[in-house]
């Protein structure tokens, strides 16, 4: 198997950076996979120690089959970072599995995604998942993956072909946003996925995934997870930018010692399992008020000609 470019984008965490890389050397495929690592500059003083610690422990990193380190000199924050630092890998590869400094990998993570990579078409995939949410599955499904209408940010793969159609500025935002049916169908993979996409377009959060997922909806593709978790996100203890303590998204790492994995087909997407993962994500009643009421505000104002 040709292993594809693993790429692990860090920030001013040293020990959970060097925690996700002493996982990942656990993978049988790490000594045969290229890594590209990307630090982001430090964002105030306060950060600058951090960062050069972060630094010097990317700068003696050894196991893979080569390292590519890729040190900002300005901040880009972690939205950007992942848009161009992807885009830039994309110039030399046609696949790629992304990482960032928070994340517990299983000793098989890399070879579910490369196989899942292997497996599965961008013609009628979008991306690949590592993590997945503990949902109920049915005791009765036999497969490793399922499918699903939302990515997965917490150690994912795509194509280059699916990431190039991303509009990342979301030209038709007010046509698509202003149509509740278009809503509705977006929100296959949870209740909160437009008024997330309605903050991204009003700058109040930077999410590169959630326009991901907008250009996954438009090309109507689902993403591919697994039965089984292959990431732990240790970022949900408070350290991050981005993530709140929380123990919502535990999920038991992958235990199996077999990395023979059977594949859902491309076209079904599992019902049940489907209603499941939907449900984890939808946001409570009281979100789900509040949320309703900035949205139909925000159609007003689409529909009277005001532009965010």
């Amino acid at each position: 198997m040709k292993t594809v470019p693993i790429l692990l984008f860090t920030y001013n965490r040293p020990q959970h950076t060097r925690l996700t890389v002493e996982a990942l050397l656990k993978n049988p495929l790490a000594n045969q996979s290229h890594l590209y690592v990307f630090s982001d500059e430090a964002k105030s003083p306060a950060d600058r120690e951090a960062v050069d610690t972060v630094r010097a422990y990317l700068n003696q990193i050894k196991g893979f089959a080569s390292v590519s380190k890729v040190f900002h000199k300005q901040n880009k924050g972690l939205a950007k970072s992942i848009i161009e630092g992807v885009s830039e890998v994309f110039q030399i590869h046609d696949k790629a599995i992304v990482l960032e400094d928070d994340l517990e990998t299983s000793p098989h993570f890399l070879q579910f995604m490369n196989a899942a990579l292997n497996y599965y078409s961008p013609q009628k995939v979008w991306s690949i998942a590592g993590y997945t949410p503990n949902i109920k599955i049915p005791d009765n499904y036999v497969y490793d993956s399922y499918l699903v209408h939302r990515n997965c940010s917490w150690g994912w793969a795509t194509w280059k072909q699916n990431w190039m159609k991303v509009d990342w500025e979301v030209k038709d935002f007010k046509t698509f946003f202003t149509d509740k049916n278009q809503r509705y169908q977006f929100e296959r993979g949870g209740n909160d996925l437009s008024v997330m996409l309605l903050k991204q377009q009003k700058q109040i959060i930077d999410s590169w995934s959630v326009r991901f997922n907008y250009a996954a909806y438009k090309n109507n593709k689902p993403s591919v997870y697994p039965t089984q978790s292959f990431i732990n996100n240790r970022g949900v203890d408070g350290s991050g930018t981005n993530m709140k303590r929380s123990g919502k998204y535990d999920s038991a790492l992958f235990k199996g010692i077999s990395a023979d994995f059977k594949f859902c087909s491309d076209d079904v997407v599992h019902p049940a399992i489907a209603h499941h993962f939907k449900q984890f994500y939808n946001v409570s009643l009281y979100r789900r008020l509040i949320n309703g009421c900035k949205t139909q505000m925000a159609v007003w104002d689409y529909k009277k000609g005001n532009n965010y």
